[in-house]
């Protein structure tokens, strides 16, 4: 996948996430100040509901979670892994800040 600009990086909330599509996916995007920007599928696998920008963001064992504001269960923000079933996982977008916008591609 290409490289696609999601927005200004003035847009972006800090400490919080907003939903956009990118190359027809819905998609959260956390920019977590110094911590850095993390981008992951907006759809909770164990639902199938597109809730996962409106998450609450949470630090376990040194990683960035977000927890579904459904059922709880805890996405990596870095690899989407799910902490609670390892048969869930969420895909992961790689970020990158090019002339004040804010850019993402999937990880393979």
């Amino acid at each position: 996948m290409n490289w696609v600009t999601i927005c200004d990086e003035q847009a972006l909330p800090s400490k919080r996430g907003i939903a956009a599509w990118v190359a027809g996916k819905a998609v959260a995007i956390f920019h977590l100040g110094d911590a850095g920007i993390y981008a992951i599928d907006n759809v909770d696998p164990a639902t199938g509901v597109s809730v996962l920008s409106r998450g609450l963001l949470c630090e376990f064992e040194n990683e960035l979670f977000v927890a579904s504001p459904l059922h709880k269960q805890h996405y990596s923000l870095t690899t989407g892994r799910c902490l609670e079933n390892e048969t869930l996982s969420v895909d992961t977008y790689e970020i990158k800040r090019q002339s004040g916008k804010i850019l993402a591609r999937l990880l393979a």
